[in-house]
């Protein structure tokens, strides 16, 4: 690795689906800019809402301004699942040159978004992805009716008693994650 480039960035982005996607670039380009000119390596995880399972102009736009920094997208698997679609919104993207990778799907099981780990090795050449099987969480509206009527049969008072918001969440969560 480019001993002038010792100091690693993490910067974590989302862009909302409704904002506007040219000041998004604008900002991310200058953001880059300043980290670029001060020599971090740069790792960029988050939310960009550009599906890069489809080729388009939006995507097309976000990779030109990476490109210029010689940052690349390194998913190459789905990270949100709806009952019929597939998207992968969420993205990391870093100097594929400059490191070896790990890179693997987590099930978090909390949301549709699937979580990513990232494992970074110093070195130039690129190291091969293991592709990880891993099982996904099944949904159709017969689990979800399912999963409805379980959460139905449950005590909700002892949850909702009292004022501590922190046990009101840690016992929903409990809840959620049991059933």
């Amino acid at each position: 690795m480019d001993s002038t480039f010792n100091k690693l960035y993490i910067l974590g982005i989302y862009r909302s689906p409704r904002g506007d996607f040219t000041n998004f670039l604008k900002w991310l380009d200058l953001i880059l800019q300043k980290c670029h000119n001060k020599k971090y390596n740069i790792v960029i995880c988050g939310g960009v809402n550009v599906n890069y399972l489809l080729d388009n102009n939006r995507r097309s736009q976000l990779d030109a301004v990476l490109l210029s920094y010689n940052l690349a997208g390194i998913v190459e698997f789905s990270t949100k699942f709806g009952l019929n679609s597939q998207t992968a919104i969420n993205r990391i993207f870093i100097d594929i040159h400059l490191w070896k990778i790990d890179l693997y799907p987590l099930i978090n099981g909390l949301s549709d978004h699937e979580a990513q780990l990232l494992i970074l090795n110093k070195g130039g050449e690129k190291k091969k992805r293991k592709r990880m099987s891993y099982l996904h969480q099944k949904k159709n509206q017969y689990t979800i009716a399912d999963f409805q009527l379980k959460l139905s049969y449950e005590m909700w008072e002892q949850v909702l008693d009292g004022n501590d918001v922190n046990k009101f969440f840690n016992s929903s969560l409990n809840i959620f994650l049991r059933i």
